[in-house]
């Protein structure tokens, strides 16, 4: 079964074949390929930089409980 549009190509042959409607769905395509890794990029990005700011805060507060128990620990 024809297309729609090889059916249009066969009725009239003296029209050029419409290559701009190929290039618009690439285009659309590629941008919305781009954007999805622009997002993941992103959440990555997120979740990294929140992986180091828990790791710090654990380092921060695992010294800050060895000072603690180091001054419970010291003869008064």
């Amino acid at each position: 079964m024809l297309s729609l549009t090889e059916w249009a190509m066969i009725s009239k042959p003296n029209v050029p074949k419409p290559n701009g409607f190929i290039l618009l769905e690439v285009l659309i395509a590629m941008s919305l390929i781009a954007g999805a890794w622009i997002g993941l990029i992103n959440q990555y990005q997120v979740m990294a930089m929140r992986f180091v700011q828990s790791q710090e805060k654990h380092i921060q507060i695992r010294a800050q409980m060895n000072q603690f128990e180091i001054a419970q620990v010291k003869p008064k």
